[in-house]
This record gives C-alpha cells, sequence and structure tokens, in this order.
C-alpha cells in the first residue's frame, strides 16, 4: 500500500493528475487497506467529550461561585461599615469646624501663623 500512495504523489508531482484526484485515489486506498475511519463516530465521540468537558467546567464554576459568595458579602458589608465610619468621621470633623467658626474661634490651630496683614506671628 506504501508504494501505491508514493506513485499517486509521484504522479501529482509530474504533474499527470491534480490534488484533488490524488486525494481522491488516496481515500480510495484508505477504504481498500481497511483503514477507513468512521467520521460519524469520531464526531459523535467528540461531541460527547465536549458536552461532559463543559457540563464539568459549569459544575466547577458553580461550587466556587457558591463557596465564594458568602466571603464575598461579608466583604461588602466591612467595605459598607467602613465607608460609613469614614463618612460619619469626615463629617463629625467638618461639623466641629463649622462649630468653631460660628463661635468666633476659628484659628486655634492658626496661632503661629502670620495675620493677614503679613505682620510675624506673636511669641
Amino acid at each position: 500500500m506504501q508504494e501505491e500512495r508514493m506513485q499517486v504523489l509521484k504522479m501529482v508531482d509530474e504533474g499527470k493528475i491534480s490534488v484533488d484526484e490524488a486525494t481522491k485515489l488516496l481515500d480510495a486506498l484508505r477504504v481498500s487497506g481497511g483503514q477507513q475511519v468512521n467520521l460519524e463516530e469520531k464526531f459523535n465521540a467528540f461531541a460527547k467529550d465536549t458536552k461532559e468537558f463543559f457540563k464539568d467546567v459549569r459544575n466547577k464554576i458553580n461550587v466556587m461561585y457558591k463557596e465564594a459568595e458568602p466571603k464575598i458579602k461579608e466583604a461588602t458589608k466591612t467595605v459598607v461599615a467602613k465607608t460609613a465610619n469614614f463618612a460619619d468621621s469626615i463629617s463629625q470633623n467638618l461639623n466641629e469646624k463649622v462649630k468653631k467658626m460660628d463661635d468666633g474661634d476659628c484659628c486655634t490651630d492658626c496661632e503661629d501663623k502670620p495675620a493677614d496683614n503679613g505682620s510675624p506671628p506673636n511669641n
């Protein structure tokens, strides 16, 4: 059979037959040699393997999601609580500053800063 295949390839090389004709001849040689594989069976096996693969991937993703969900919820609660605490702290600090300004005591931390007229600070 190997000799026959080489003959077909030689005929293509010499331009006696086309590539399409050579393909048909090589296919015919395979069939006569008992090497013809049922493509439908191969396709069905591949489809089954692919279906099983994606089913397995889907199951693993579902497990990962179920494991991660409570952790994500807890992390979200922590972030929300810390953000709220931070916002409260800023609000409280701003309210204290506004109250000092309203009381006319806005520059308690500014005692060492120069006056508006540019004169040096009182020592």
